[in-house]
């Protein structure tokens, strides 16, 4: 009996999962045919959001989220190429200035939750720092903070961020003047055959390796890792069909929407203003400093606005992608972002105590 009631449970799941895929669709398809940028994760995120807050079954949990990241990840591997080393060179007062600019954003941002939304210390510290979901959530878990209010800040955060980001971009930067990295799109509708070789290879060991090494997010790392190291060192090229990479667009842009599963519409727009305040705070910030190290080191200040901003490593590399910049150098520095965060963000917390 219990092993049919997992069965139902695994079934039921997998239902609303497919369900919210096909309202993810149906909305990206409403946003490409209306031009946006991103339509098909901006379309699917707007809509599961919307399905999300009008409790239609529709979910994305982690176990349907896992196999959509993995695919997510060999796609963003395949933005790698033997030139972007070279590339990468030419960054390094970016990744020198990076912790600063981490500092200062989660201090404005920790500020903004104490004194404007009233959180208590902990909730406010790890939902002002800008780290990963799932990072901030546990530390602020262990020290006593409302876990379920750092998610849901973190998830309005990278929703606004990813809905924002793309439009602000396009405007301010014409798409003639970057360009796209060669292995990510092909042509043809049709997978290359090399495809099925590699990219299988770089899903299955990227998924072993990743639970071996005990990678964060390694279901998206592992994959991405494979991907990369062989598209870096010129094993192969294969190239990710549009069809596929709209497909992982959707998923993800899905996942992103049934975040906001379960909660009543009053409440969502109150955790939305106030991630929304400080998005503002770090979207100005992001773009201060890509003017100011742009106009220093003369490197692409959309691509340093999406390098620096506080969206999700998935997420803004997709943008980077759909918007023909080099998403290889986003995943580098938001790998950065994430890593100083998790080391940092334990170590600089300071619990306040009653006097």
């Amino acid at each position: 009996m219990p092993e049919r009631a997992q069965r139902a449970d695994v079934a039921a799941v997998t239902l609303r999962f497919l369900a919210a895929v096909a309202v993810g669709a149906a909305g990206g398809g409403v946003f490409a045919a209306i031009g946006a940028p991103l339509p098909w994760v901006l379309g699917s995120m707007a809509a599961c959001a919307v399905a999300s807050i009008a409790r239609l079954p529709v979910a994305a949990g982690s176990a349907t989220r896992r196999p959509m990241a993995a695919v997510i990840g060999v796609v963003l591997g395949s933005s790698f190429h033997p030139g972007l080393l070279a590339l990468a060179r030419a960054w390094w007062l970016p990744l020198l200035l990076l912790p600063v600019f981490l500092a200062v954003a989660g201090l404005l941002c920790v500020i903004w939750f104490r004194r404007i939304a009233g959180f208590d210390p902990a909730t406010a510290y790890f939902a002002g720092m800008p780290g990963g979901i799932a990072e901030m959530v546990v530390m602020g878990a262990e020290r006593g903070a409302d876990e379920r209010t750092i998610g849901l800040i973190h998830g309005a955060r990278i929703f606004l961020v990813v809905f924002i980001l793309p439009f602000v971009i396009r405007h301010f930067h014409a798409p003639a003047s970057v360009v796209a990295a060669p292995s990510v799109t092909a042509a043809s509708p049709w997978p290359e055959p090399s495809l099925f070789l590699w990219g299988g290879v770089s899903l299955a060991l990227g998924l072993v390796l990743g639970r071996l090494l005990r990678l964060p997010a390694w279901h998206l790392m592992g994959p991405l890792a494979v991907s990369a190291v062989l598209h870096a060192t010129g094993m192969t090229d294969f190239r990710v069909p549009v069809w596929l990479l709209a497909a992982a667009q959707v998923g993800l842009g899905a996942t992103i929407g049934c975040r906001f599963a379960g909660l009543k519409l009053c409440a969502f727009l109150r955790i939305l203003a106030l991630a929304a305040g400080s998005t503002l705070i770090l979207l100005a910030l992001t773009f201060a400093c890509a003017a100011a190290i742009g106009r220093a080191t003369g490197l692409d200040v959309a691509l340093l606005a999406l390098a620096y901003s506080p969206g999700g490593l998935a997420e803004m590399s997709m943008v980077a992608l759909s918007l023909a910049l080099e998403p290889g150098v986003v995943v580098v520095t938001h790998l950065a972002r994430v890593d100083l965060v998790l080391v940092a963000a334990p170590l600089a917390y300071r619990p306040e105590t009653p006097s």
